[in-house]
């Protein structure tokens, strides 16, 4: 069969793309994800700060009208 090599190395080549065009997608994919996560947890550690600091001065109020 004339041509059949060009063709099985066609096909190969246009296997490679669409894998590589797949993990492409996959690895922005999960970097979006992380990024989001990350400014996700950064906000969460931040209202856990200010809920800390918020109750520390309310505990020293307390001891302040206590005392």
């Amino acid at each position: 069969m004339p041509g059949a090599a060009t063709a099985e190395i066609y096909f190969i080549v246009a296997m490679m793309a669409l894998i590589l065009i797949i993990c492409v997608v996959a690895v922005w994919a999960f970097f979006k994800t992380y990024k989001k996560e990350m400014r996700d947890r950064a906000k969460r550690d931040a209202a856990k700060a200010a809920d800390k600091q918020k109750a520390a001065d309310e505990t020293a109020k307390m001891e302040a009208d206590a005392g």
